[in-house]
């Protein structure tokens, strides 16, 4: 079967963990209530999309009569499940998320037992059509806490999971791939890294096609990297690319010498400083090296007190993908990222990845922007999917609604 080189409406979807659902008993009413109605907003009978399910629901759905119940809610949804997020385990949305969302990491048992509880889920929910899935994961950890007896670790655990799915796929036809999703602060944070990791790793493990890179348009536009560049290196390396996460970061552009306009400008940037969710940020310095603050707050107080010192902040904050400015014109979205990613995706027809929104902080956003209604929220998704409809259509990525499978696409 010959590989189309475009997407169609139905197979852009977005990440469930917009709408955090942990526990099982209210995850298909969760389904009804949000998926379909983006859908039905879009106009589409079906629709391709991820999820993410807890850990504890993911060990419920390992029973077989729940299970079925779950696969026919799908079903009913118009849901076509290729997709699912396995990087937040517990609680997501409900207090301090922070760093605890590294954890587990993949030097714990945990991770691995959750992860393959995924990995049959999705190859039991896949589409008939539809011959792989990919599962986004954590990259093996948080750096601050890492150490090379947890890299072992990581590792010994990261071939247990591909032996287990190579098993896998030879009993159901379903090929899943796990996709390791760099971001900043993580042990995989940088194209650099993600290369040496890879290049290690193909030549270790025999099952190393189950393991993919989840790359996060967001996470790299913090870091200073161009996509299209990314992108080229990771496919000149032969890094296969199982998912593209398109996000939108947030950039601050602080005035270099009008002192008041620079206060006002961190005063209002400070509205992004939430609770829950860590967002590392990212600078460069005169000599261009980078710079880093593992949250807002104190990137925030850093700038305060040496004026002038960091005149561009990146800012990991999934903001939405259509949102080119915030509140102010110093404060805006990386589209140019989102840009480049696009215009690789048209320059190689061969590549085609699954491509997921996500932008999941839509109730952390400061008050001025952040819907006031259910409603609200769920049409700024359903404009996001559009929006990235169009970027497809104008880079003629996008045809009419078929049935296509993402059978060949690493």
């Amino acid at each position: 079967m010959s590989q189309p080189r475009d997407w169609t409406p139905t197979q852009i979807g977005y990440c469930s963990n917009v709408h955090p659902t942990p526990e099982l008993s209210r995850l298909c009413a969760s389904i009804e209530a949000h998926f379909q109605a983006v859908r039905q907003l879009r106009g589409l009978d079906e629709q391709d999309s991820g999820l993410w399910i807890s850990a504890k629901a993911a060990a419920q759905l390992q029973q077989m009569t729940t299970r079925q119940a779950f696969l026919e809610c799908l079903q009913r949804s118009g849901l076509r499940l290729t997709s699912l997020n396995g990087f937040p385990y517990g609680q997501f949305h409900e207090g301090a998320v922070k760093a605890e969302v590294y954890r587990p990491h993949w030097a714990d048992p945990q991770r691995l037992e959750y992860s393959l509880q995924l990995a049959r889920l999705l190859a039991a929910a896949l589409p008939p059509d539809c011959a792989r899935g990919v599962i986004s994961s954590v990259p093996l950890g948080y750096a601050a806490h890492w150490t090379p007896a947890l890299q072992h670790g990581a590792e010994r655990q990261l071939r247990q999971l591909t032996r287990s799915l190579a098993r896998l796929h030879q009993e159901t036809g379903k090929k899943i791939v796990f996709c390791l999703e760099m971001e900043p602060d993580c042990v995989l944070e940088s194209t650099d890294q993600a290369i040496a990791f890879f290049q290690h790793w193909q030549g270790t493990d025999p099952h190393h096609e189950h393991l993919a890179l989840c790359f996060d348009v967001c996470h790299q536009a913090v870091m200073f990297e161009d996509c299209y560049q990314s992108l080229d290196r990771l496919r000149q390396a032969r890094v296969p690319i199982g998912k593209i996460q398109l996000s939108n970061a947030l950039i601050c552009r602080l005035p270099p010498q009008d002192h008041s306009r620079r206060e006002h400008v961190l005063k209002t940037l400070r509205d992004f400083a939430e609770t829950t969710y860590l967002h590392q940020v990212k600078a460069r310095d005169a000599q261009n090296r980078l710079l880093a603050w593992a949250d807002l707050p104190t990137a925030l107080d850093d700038c305060a007190r040496s004026p002038g010192q960091y005149p561009e902040l990146r800012i990991h904050f999934h903001i939405p993908l259509f949102s080119e400015h915030l509140l102010l014109p110093e404060l805006s979205g990386s589209q140019i990222a989102l840009a480049q990613t696009f215009d690789f995706l048209a320059d190689h027809v061969d590549f085609r990845p699954v491509l997921e929104v996500e932008t999941y902080s839509w109730g952390v956003l400061p008050a001025q922007l952040r819907p006031t209604t259910e409603l609200a929220q769920l049409q700024g998704i359903a404009a996001e999917l559009h929006w990235v409809e169009e970027q497809l259509r104008q880079r003629h990525l996008l045809r009419p609604q078929t049935r296509e499978a993402y059978a060949h696409a690493l």
